[in-house]
């Protein structure tokens, strides 16, 4: 039994390395409005469902080395190192930024400041994969038609962030980045969240734990097992866990304005995602789809209603 514990540990060796690439709310703040990491407690592993009459035996090797949550951080995460070069960065004003999260890490991105003095400042959480040095264009593309400023930084283990990437570890590295803003000046008021992809499991994330001024969903899931369900049909149900990433959940507990985009043909993350999860959101909330875009392309079908709707929940 020793034995199988520890190949079924060492799950890495077990499951191949092809992540898919997906590109006043008050509950958590201090009084001083900034967000207490240290109240993220870690999530216990929830118990099993049977797999046969003799589970426990699979049961004990699951919760003694946490492989549901190795294998959803191995599927959902795919950082990159890399600096990917853009001719418009010798142009671009933009402000390296370094935070230091309550656990330890430290985390690289930009701060893009509005062309025009302004207070309202977004947050961009971007996908799972690359990083910042290619990421930062997509906020870029936006501030063109929306005034406001726009910190995007990339989680642990992409860029120049340390560490390595896990469900728990991001949680924090968002709360880091909203504390931030705040250190700096800025009111919860002001500050908005924007997720594309896997980015808006972490927007939604944030959210229920801090006040914010407004939501962006974009092109996201609605829960890894249903991710896991389209990609990843050869993993047995019972290891997919599907309290962590669950949109369905989160989105319930926002009371702030929200959007939902999406493509219509995204083949990574179906819009039968979006229109689920608009579906149990609070009001006020509003829908976008774009019926051409896919989940890379959807960038280049915005709409002047689109940018307008951001510019009605960004100012």
């Amino acid at each position: 039994m020793f034995v199988i514990s520890k190949v079924i540990c060492a799950g890495k060796y077990l499951f191949p390395y092809f992540p898919v690439s997906l590109s006043g709310n008050n509950r958590s703040v201090k009084a001083v409005s900034a967000v207490s990491e240290k109240t993220l407690a870690p999530r216990p592993v929830t118990s099993l469902s049977k797999v046969d009459g003799s589970n426990s035996f699979y049961k004990r090797i699951l919760e003694k080395c946490d492989l549901r949550n190795r294998l959803r951080d191995y599927l959902l995460f795919s950082p990159s190192k890399k600096e990917y070069p853009s001719l418009k960065q010798k142009t671009v004003v933009r402000e390296d930024v370094f935070i230091k999260t309550q656990d330890g890490e430290k985390l690289h991105g930009y701060f893009l400041p509005a062309e025009q003095d302004t207070k309202k400042t977004v947050i961009y959480f971007h996908g799972n994969d690359l990083n910042v040095s290619r990421w930062y264009l997509a906020p870029l593309a936006i501030q063109k038609h929306v005034p406001v400023n726009v910190l995007i930084i990339d989680y642990r283990g992409y860029g120049k962030s340390t560490g390595k990437p896990t469900f728990q570890g991001i949680v924090l590295d968002a709360l880091a980045m909203y504390n931030y803003l705040i250190e700096k000046g800025f009111k919860s008021e002001d500050i908005s969240l924007y997720g594309r992809s896997m980015g808006g499991a972490v927007a939604l994330e944030l959210a229920s734990r801090a006040k914010v001024k407004s939501v962006v969903v974009q092109s996201s899931i609605t829960d890894f097992r249903d991710l896991a369900r389209l990609h990843y049909r050869w993993i047995p149900s019972f290891l997919i866990k599907n309290n962590l990433f669950n949109l369905r959940n989160l989105i319930k507990k926002i009371d702030v304005p929200l959007l939902i985009s999406h493509g219509g043909i995204d083949k990574a993350a179906p819009v039968s995602f979006a229109y689920e999860l608009y579906s149990l959101a609070n009001k006020p909330k509003k829908l976008i789809i774009f019926p051409g875009a896919g989940h890379s392309s959807i960038s280049n079908h915005f709409t002047k209603e689109y940018f307008q709707a951001l510019n009605d929940l960004f100012l």
